[in-house]
């Protein structure tokens, strides 16, 4: 006797047997048990969902002989006929090889004629978008006002390539994607019934290969139990569907959480020497970034992440990225991963990806880098140093160098009493920034005369390097006032004063920004962000690094920090000098 395969063997035969689909099930079985079905369906989504499956078993339910039944008997001649394919009443047309109007006109021209033994005839039409449109056109009419006694089921993968003249005629049924969850209890259940065994992981790992499909899980499962030996083990289903070994990505992530460019290259090599396809590995790296979010993120990772334990186990660098830096990095693997499709160097656009993941540094909140740049010193941020972020945080412990998600800080200055007020050097662009713990310093001279405030509220803490978060809240408010503030350099003056140099010294921005209306707002948001009654003073005319000088600016740069974009133009703006340095301050 010859071997029938599970995908056969184990094809549902009535509509309780149907696994997900329950939408589709439920209406489908009620309109034939209150005698209500349509002349005309159209079932679409993607494949191994069980479109031509309930296509049968609704043609069983119809022509069933204790029926019309929503749970056809399987028994009856009508039933087994149907199920082995052999019914006269049942017509299966291939789309793809039956497309042109010619095969219509047949249809058309058979339709008259009555069902043999059964009380329907159903015409299941497989593929139906590779008909042509002289095709559809010659069903037109037919199939709007078929016989009594025809029932047309179509079904397709592209539901776009369908006229709607066509599906303007049927009932539609958008089949989906059947979920993991219901994957796995099928593979288990058939597992039980055939007498072998397979791992929980594997069962995991088959089902999201079968990418929600039920024809293609079962067709896994099938050909693994002819390798497993009455066993099938997560290290079968790696081994025969060529999925690289778990510890193949964390060598890529090890590498990648430390910033480690040539050992992320090496480790990629090796997989490559070790035989898999480029296309599989960035696949593979993918899915792995997404289980260590998973791990990190979800509640229950265990029942979404196959080999969990795996996972648990590992004591190496991937088990520290957080989760921000894993949306990134998953960011870049998903892009990779669409332009391999299509690359004919699969290869060279994942080495690219990689060195972009393993030059990223990673985030910081945005918090964190305020309050070190407020402390106006040094402070370790979670996990590494405020880097470009903030010129003067150093991370500790060993960890990558973090930086903000956007740029912290214009220019800034310090108080007459020579107070050291830090300027960012850093930017949101991802993989850029300067290293970690080198700074740009600054000192202010005299403050100007300061324009009058509301007393409503306590003197605040005046700290320049927070005049960013001041114009973005007036921005926000008035942009036009804000454009005129845009090249203002910021300092502190005594008693509560925000010193603000305005380059652009004509009578018109003099205007505006004494204007009561517009000082009111100005005020209002700074004392939003320093928490109390600030006051404004204005210098017009002079530009930022001519003010600089005259107050006797002084900054020192390493010569390699000096290469940032960002800190280049802190020391533009204070007419800073590059000096070679001996030691970082």
């Amino acid at each position: 006797m010859s071997y029938l395969v599970l995908a056969r063997k184990w094809r549902p035969e009535s509509f309780s047997d149907v696994v997900g689909e329950k939408h589709v099930v439920l209406t489908l079985s009620a309109a034939v048990r209150r005698e209500r079905t349509a002349h005309a369906y159209l079932f679409t989504g993607p494949r191994g969902v069980g479109k031509t499956t309930i296509a049968r078993i609704l043609a069983k339910a119809l022509n069933c002989e204790k029926g019309p039944t929503d749970e056809p008997c399987g028994e009856c001649v009508s039933c087994t006929e149907i199920a082995s394919g052999k019914s006269l009443d049942v017509i299966e047309i291939d789309g793809a090889s039956n497309r042109k109007i010619e095969d219509a006109r047949g249809i058309r021209e058979t339709v008259q004629y009555a069902p043999l033994s059964g009380r329907m005839k159903v015409y299941i039409i497989d593929e139906a978008h590779m008909l042509t449109r002289e095709a559809f056109n010659a069903l037109l009419k037919t199939l709007e006002e078929p016989p009594a006694h025809v029932v047309f089921i179509m079904a397709t993968t592209e539901p776009g390539k369908i006229p709607e003249t066509i599906s303007s005629r049927c009932q539609r049924f958008d089949f989906h994607r059947i979920s993991s969850a219901d994957l796995e209890a099928r593979l288990s259940q058939i597992a039980d019934a055939e007498g072998f065994e397979i791992e929980s992981g594997a069962v995991k790992l088959v089902a999201t290969r079968a990418d929600g499909s039920m024809r293609d899980a079962v067709s896994l499962l099938d050909q693994l139990v002819s390798v497993g030996a009455g066993k099938v083990t997560v290290d079968d289903v790696a081994r025969v569907l060529g999925i690289p070994d778990v510890d193949v990505f964390f060598n890529l992530t090890d590498a990648i959480a430390s910033t480690d460019t040539s050992g992320t290259l090496s480790a990629f090599e090796a997989a490559m020497d070790a035989g898999f396809d480029a296309r599989d590995l960035i696949d593979g790296l993918v899915e792995h970034l997404r289980n260590l979010l998973l791990i990190k993120a979800a509640p229950s990772p265990e029942r979404l992440v196959g080999r969990i334990a795996d996972y648990q186990a590992h004591e190496g660098g991937s088990s520290t990225i957080i989760e921000e830096d894993l949306v990134r990095l998953l960011r870049i693997g998903i892009e990779a991963q669409a332009s391999v499709k299509w690359s004919t160097q699969p290869a060279l656009i994942i080495e690219l990806a990689l060195v972009r993941m393993a030059r990223l540094t990673s985030s910081v909140d945005i918090a964190d880098v305020v309050r070190a740049l407020t402390e106006g010193g040094r402070r370790e941020l979670s996990g590494g140093a405020a880097g470009s972020a903030g010129g003067a945080a150093r991370g500790g412990g060993g960890g990558r160098p973090r930086k903000s998600a956007g740029q912290t800080s214009g220019g800034g200055g310090a108080s007459p009493g020579g107070t050291a007020a830090r300027a960012s050097g850093g930017s949101g662009a991802e993989g850029g920034g300067s290293p970690g713990g080198e700074s740009v310093t600054a000192t202010a001279g005299p403050a100007p005369a300061a324009a009058v405030a509301p007393a409503d509220a306590p003197e605040a803490d005046v700290e320049p390097a927070l005049w960013p978060d001041v114009l973005g809240r007036i921005r926000r408010e008035k942009p036009g006032l804000a454009a005129f503030l845009n090249d203002a350099v910021a300092s502190t003056g005594e008693d509560a004063v925000l010193e603000l140099a305005v380059p652009n010294g004509s009578r018109f921005h003099r205007e505006q920004l004494k204007d009561r209306g517009n000082m009111v707002v100005m005020e209002r948001a700074a004392r939003e962000v320093f928490g109390g009654r600030v006051r404004l003073a204005f210098t017009f005319g002079e530009a930022p690094r001519e003010r600089a000088a005259s107050h006797g600016v002084k900054t020192q740069v390493s010569e390699e920090t000096a290469q940032d974009p960002v800190v280049r133009k802190v020391l533009d703006m204070f007419g800073g000098e590059i000096r070679r340095s001996g030691r970082e301050e």
